[in-house]
């Protein structure tokens, strides 16, 4: 049996726990409302704890609601509730990784950051992988598709990549898609509750081709011949259609629908590597300059991005352009899950070897970024300490200028969006065309720790003084031994001798190590949920949102149009309800970035969603609702914790604040108008410089930032039948809290807005200064905080220098109120007029009286990690005997008196009454004298 030696130089590195959080990475959830995850096999194999992930970003319904494009439904209109970002725009995707990264002596990492379109995931090119031309029966889904169209695409309904919708309120369309073609193709309601990245096609090939056996495989037993057999999955086990092997190796040898975005490493160069050239038979690092980089390790990226997809074809074994597909699928070596890996087999058996590469068939591919990771530590998922992050545009230090401040941030890279490829002249590749390819993208992040306890790296990924430069393990070091194997690094729980003992009857000291050889090489990822890329605008329109309906009824936000050179920042929310113990290993909420340093004339691109489907989180660990069930209008289900994630922007003053800035510019409400208002806001944001025209559009950006379009959303009064928002008087009538809190039509809890995306659309700085905001719904000081600051530079680029390392204002301890109404408090300091330890809400009634006797607080019962929450606002652990009143005490004995009593008197009759008929017909049982007895002697 072949293998390909130069193949095995690949080598598979052992990662761990990896979650993502911008964008919003599933951990493999999707609309399941519990704390864990249903189905750790649903799309890919994440490897991470199933507590990790954000649940699916939309609204609780079937694809009227929201379907697989994001299109939410509404009679006579519709609404789009899809993330999107703009060609050429700067998004920093965020994650905490568990075991450390960067110039960190305890490991060596990589981070491999994807990306893939529907025109790589479900292909239409005639030769391009992993495809020849249709290969199913008359009687399946999608059958006689001509040669060059796509294969999994059914009409309107996107076949890849999809999330999968849910059939109807009570679904979580969290099944793991069939390995059959019928279920790949979204033609009815049942199949497209399945998501799917990789395509059947991809997985088709990957579970009939043989595996690379040059490959090092430990002491680990290969279940399988073909490509689902990895040292790290040596069962073959399914997770959508995902390729264990091409999970497994990077960079992989066949062809893969993933776009490199970027490859970071500990063993990166000082400065990042954006593409190579050859010189001399090996390959050379340049900067974003064209200039060779000369200053540390620069040997790893060039490996990498010379065997990157993007650029360097990949290949693999297709049936003659003059024969059919038949020809390969009828074979034996296909049949047999042996189908050729390798040109030399593939040829000598009759067949084509193809070469693919990403820029084969596209313009505008560019080579990943390759540098070096940031510094973060083991055993923590967390921040990273590093000074050090790069970018894919350097938007870190752009002209000596930095744009997102480094200092102890999450782990990230920023992503600079890709202008959408064009196709090359001549090519037949995507007939709906490129812009609608890109309109369903999806994101991919692996985390790899490696360990240096036997050299894993080919020759040409490692500097050339490197002592293990030439010894990379591969296939000679596996055995199937179950003893001790030389040739064999390490092996599944070693013992390992210590000493000679303290004598030699009591024999050698050894300790038994906890080695698993599967996981010293295993991969672990996070993808992130649907999104699309759009080209920037090119005309502004929705002058006036409030008086234009069909902008009202599409909910959109007045679209500026920027020219390419000005730069456009995405400012997102991260997280998900709940509190920090709740949420984890996800995050609680909070903007990204938070901070952020800007030019006059930038833009930035407010934007975020949420989901309706996450475990029931109230009592100061969520704020708001709407409830679920939602009705829109009332308060039938909203005494129940809600589910709901909610944010908007409201300027303040300073970041020390947690009350908005004067929005009014009066001292009574009922005096307020849209003129003070505007000269009243204008100095304070950075979109307040300009005409008056300019000024108007700002001011409603401001407004529908804060209350997010509310009162004249379309879809929202469309759900609501034209029902205003509750007001002041009209919420304090509701008397309990919980209801109040969650009602629908509780504009001021953002809870009118029935759907947890929001496009705030971009707005223009145009005024220098230090600008903080926060929101309203989910900022609660002391258990948690989402609030940002930016800072516009002035016309000499000054401003915004750091402070202590960090972008920050002045803590002046002094604040213009704006104004404000109390409103209604009930005690939930508790049910029990005790106090409480988890923040609830404590005010007295003027007609209470003061409490006199001892209180102690209760215990809050909503720090579970199962299930799907706590249905019961505030509820408690337990009820302490120690927290009763004097009467309470009284009557709560009383009452187990009589108890006592009824028990004991039940007890005592039900033994008589057993008793009575156990003895039934004893009474004469030993007496036989009747037997004789004379007839008058018995009368």
């Amino acid at each position: 049996m072949k293998f390909t030696l130069a193949l095995a130089t690949i080598v598979g590195l052992a990662n761990a726990d990896v979650y993502m959080h911008n964008p919003r990475g599933s951990n493999d959830r999707n609309c399941e409302r519990n704390a864990n995850r249903n189905n750790g096999n649903r799309l890919f194999d994440s490897q991470n704890n199933a507590a990790g992930g954000y649940a699916c970003p939309r609204a609780v319904g079937n694809e009227v609601v929201q379907d697989e494009d994001g299109i939410a439904s509404f009679g006579a209109f519709t609404q789009d509730k899809k993330i999107y970002y703009y060609e050429g725009s700067v998004l920093p995707i965020e994650w905490t990784n568990q075991h450390g990264c960067g110039p960190n002596s305890k490991v060596n990492c990589e981070i491999i950051i994807q990306y893939m379109c529907e025109d790589t995931a479900d292909p239409q090119v005639n030769n391009f992988w992993p495809w020849s031309e249709r290969k199913w029966g008359p009687n399946a889904a999608n059958a006689g598709t001509k040669v060059g169209a796509q294969a999994w695409r059914s009409n309107s309904n996107i076949a890849s990549p999809r999330d999968g919708i849910p059939r109807d309120a009570n679904d979580a369309a969290t099944d793991t898609i069939p390995n059959n073609v019928d279920s790949a193709i979204p033609n009815t309601v049942e199949t497209r509750r399945f998501g799917m990245h990789e395509n059947k096609d991809h997985y088709d090939r990957c579970e009939h081709t043989e595996r690379n056996k040059g490959l090092y495989t430990a002491d680990q037993r290969m279940r399988r011949n073909d490509q689902r057999a990895t040292r790290q999955n040596p069962n073959g086990n399914r997770n959508g259609y995902e390729c264990p092997e091409e999970r497994d190796y990077y960079p992989w040898w066949h062809p893969s629908p993933w776009i490199d975005i970027a490859v970071l490493s500990n063993e990166g160069p000082d400065e990042p590597c954006t593409s190579v050239v050859e010189s001399n038979g090996d390959y050379v690092c340049r900067n974003e300059n064209n200039v060779a980089i000369s200053s540390g390790h620069t040997q790893r990226c060039a490996y990498y991005l010379s065997n990157s997809q993007n650029k360097h074809g990949k290949g693999f074994c297709d049936a003659n352009a003059d024969g059919t597909v038949t020809d390969k699928t009828n074979s034996q070596a296909w049949n047999q899950r042996k189908w050729y890996n390798n040109r030399a087999d593939c040829e000598t058996a009759g067949f084509t070897w193809k070469e693919i590469s990403h820029s084969d068939n596209l313009n505008g591919i560019d080579y990943p970024v390759c540098g070096q990771t940031s510094f973060s530590r083991v055993n923590h998922l967390g921040n990273a300490a590093d000074d050090d992050n790069i970018d894919s545009q350097n938007y870190y230090a752009d002209g000596g200028k930095t744009y997102l401040p480094e200092s102890n941030n999450a782990n990230r890279f920023v992503w600079t969006i890709p202008d959408i490829p064009s196709i090359k002249n001549g090519v037949e590749y995507f007939d709906a065309g490129m812009e609608e390819s890109y309109k369903s993208c999806t994101l991919r992040l692996r985390y790899n720790i490696s360990t240096s306890d036997f050299p894993q790296w080919p020759e040409e990924a490692m500097e050339a003084n490197h002592g293990w430069a030439d010894k990379m393990v591969n296939f000679k070091n596996n055995t199937k031994k179950n003893e001790d194997d030389p040739a064999t690094p390490l092996i599944q729980d070693p013992y390992i001798f210590t000493g000679v003992g303290d004598s030699p009857a009591k024999g050698k000291q050894f300790v038994s190590l906890a080695v698993n050889t599967n996981q010293y090489g295993r991969t672990f990822q996070d993808r992130s949920y649907k999104f699309a890329i759009k080209p920037r605008p090119s005309a502004e329109s929705c002058d006036n949102p409030n008086d234009d309906t069909d902008c009202r009824n599409a909910d959109s936000p007045k679209i500026l149009s920027p020219n390419n050179n000005q730069k456009i920042f995405n400012l997102n929310v991260r997280g998900k309800r709940g509190n920090i113990v709740q949420t984890y290993p996800s995050v609680e909420y909070d903007f990204v970035p938070n901070r952020l340093k800007l030019d006059q004339n930038n833009y930035i691109h407010f934007q975020w969603t949420g989901s309706d489907y996450n475990p029931r989180r109230g009592c100061n660990n969520g704020e708001g609702g709407p409830p679920d069930p939602n009705d829109f209008v009332s308060a039938a289900n909203a005494n129940k914790n809600s589910r709901a994630d909610r944010s908007n922007i409201i300027f303040m003053n300073t970041m020390a604040e947690n009350v908005p800035m004067d929005m009014l510019g009066v001292t009574d409400v009922e005096n307020a108008d849209d003129d003070t208002a505007i000269a009243t806001i204008m100095p304070n944001v950075p979109c307040g410089s300009g005409n008056t025209a300019e000024k108007e559009d700002c001011y409603r950006q401001i407004q529908r930032l804060s209350y997010l379009n509310q009162q004249s959303d379309g879809g929202s009064l469309t759900l609501r039948r034209g029902l205003d928002c509750l007001t002041e008087q009209e919420l304090d009538e509701i008397k309990n809290k919980n209801e109040r809190e969650n009602h629908p039509l509780n504009c001021a809890k953002l809870n009118a807005k029935p759907y947890p995306y929001f496009d705030g659309g971009l707005m223009k700085m145009t005024q220098a200064g230090k600008y903080a905001y926060f929101s309203s719904r989910n900022n609660n000081f002391s258990n948690r905080d989402q609030t940002g600051i930016m800072c516009v530079r002035d016309g000499s680029g000054n401003g915004c220098e750091d402070v202590n390392g960090v972008l920050q204002d002045e803590n002046q301890m002094i604040s213009t109120a704006a104004i404000r109404e109390k409103s209604f408090c009930n005690d939930e300091a508790s049910d029990y007029t005790k106090g409480n330890n988890f923040g609830a809400a404590s005010c007295i009634e003027l007609t209470e009286s003061i409490l006199k006797e001892e209180t102690q607080a209760s215990t809050q019962a909503d720090n579970d990690k199962i299930g799907d929450g706590n249905e019961e606002p505030c509820d408690t652990i337990i009820f302490f005997f120690q927290q009763a009143t004097l009467e309470e005490k009284i009557g709560l004995a009383i009452a187990l008196l009589f108890v006592g009593m009824g028990s004991a008197w039940g007890g005592y009759y039900t033994y008589n009454r057993i008793q009575a008929r156990q003895n039934a017909g004893k009474k004469f049982a030993g007496n036989t004298k009747w037997k004789g007895a004379k007839a008058t002697e018995m009368i």
